[in-house]
């Protein structure tokens, strides 16, 4: 089963103005109650469709309460879709989809570090946020006071994350511990959902891109029609591009056109195509966003660069060090050198210039 990440409040993140003592009277339903099971049961039995993630949705809506279910595509390389609900209010999604979602938290989650993971609005939200356009044009206009994000197994780079947006007060601890405990289930099922698509045909909403898996001697299992009708334009660049990248399980090419054709390793467990790829052809945000998030890093060696990132994904020194076969002495002067060439002193400014910085490229 895949593993994700637990975020949880620490002091990497700034304080948020909404308090974190007003709590909701739940209408959600214990974990392992009836109507949880029933909507597993549905979840189970739309696998393969294209209602497979409305009813995922139910899932996790039997189990904590919300005032309003959705699902975001966020991308490794391009901008999120709004994918559920399928008719968003205008002034909502209009601001949103011209540029204020470089401003969304969970779209720089993702962008910096893809990796599954469990997480609230407040936890990765800066104190900048609640002042910015996206705050009032985004989260105001949607009545948004509080989101938790489950940012399910990446599939061609991204993950279909499932959003339960409150219109007063915050998630509270225990309410994000019982999403965490059903994560496992939750993903398996999303995990069976994408076997069986590769098996079976895709369903329209994933149909929109184009894509293929390939298992892991080269041989291609499936392709969506997007993908073959891509293939045949000879003008595309497509077939030139798959060439260059060559052997390499992780990387992305771009097309003439300006997208970008972008292969991603699936797991051993994944019962279509074990230790394949998936590739899939991804449209750029915007010229201005790069594809690396981490450019700013440029004046720091490769071994700086390497504790920052681990220090970003939140690993201690003494970890740190065991990872890289170092002494601990050692990371904590690389640490200190990186510091003083970033301008910066401790771990805490260390992820906030890097959120910062991936908001200024965006903005």
């Amino acid at each position: 089963m895949t593993e994700h990440v637990t975020l949880v409040a620490s002091s990497h993140l700034e304080t948020p103005i909404a308090s974190r003592d007003r709590r909701r009277s739940g209408r959600s339903e214990p974990f392992g109650g009836p109507v949880f099971w029933d909507a597993v049961g549905f979840a189970s039995a739309a696998i393969g469709t294209e209602t497979f993630y409305d009813r995922l949705l139910d899932v996790i809506g039997a189990l904590v309460d919300a005032d309003l279910l959705a699902l975001v595509r966020y991308s490794s390389f391009g901008a999120p879709d709004l994918v559920i609900p399928r008719q968003n209010p205008v002034e909502v999604e209009a601001p949103y989809n011209s540029g204020l979602y470089a401003l969304d938290p969970f779209h720089h989650y993702w962008q910096a570090f893809a990796r599954p993971a469990v997480a609230t609005l407040h936890q990765l939200a800066t104190a900048e946020l609640w002042g910015s356009p996206y705050a009032q044009e985004v989260l105001r206009a949607a009545r948004i006071s509080d989101e938790l994000a489950i940012f399910l197994p990446s599939f061609g780079g991204a993950s279909p994350t499932l959003l339960l947006d409150r219109a007063d007060g915050t998630f509270t601890d225990a309410e994000l511990a019982l999403v965490e405990h059903a994560f496992p289930l939750v993903a398996g099922l999303h995990e069976a959902h994408l076997n069986a698509i590769t098996t079976r045909g895709f369903a329209s909403h994933v149909d929109e891109k184009p894509l293929r898996i390939v298992d892991r001697c080269g041989r291609e299992l499936s392709a969506n029609s997007a993908w073959r009708k891509l293939l045949a334009e000879h003008t595309s660049g497509l077939a030139e591009a798959i060439v260059a990248l060559g052997d390499a399980p992780q990387a992305h090419s771009r097309l003439p056109d300006g997208r970008i054709l972008v292969r991603s390793p699936l797991s051993a467990d994944f019962g279509a195509a074990p230790d394949g790829v998936c590739e899939e052809i991804e449209t750029p945000a915007a010229a201005t966003i790069p594809l690396s998030p981490f450019d700013w890093l440029e004046p720091l060696t490769p071994r700086e660069r390497q504790i920052v990132m681990l220090i970003l994904e939140g690993h201690p020194i003494a970890g740190i060090a065991k990872r890289l076969g170092l002494r601990c002495g050692t990371v904590k002067n690389h640490r200190l050198r990186l510091y003083q060439k970033l301008d910066i002193t401790t771990e805490r400014e260390l992820f906030l210039t890097h959120m910062r910085h991936l908001q200024g490229i965006a903005a």
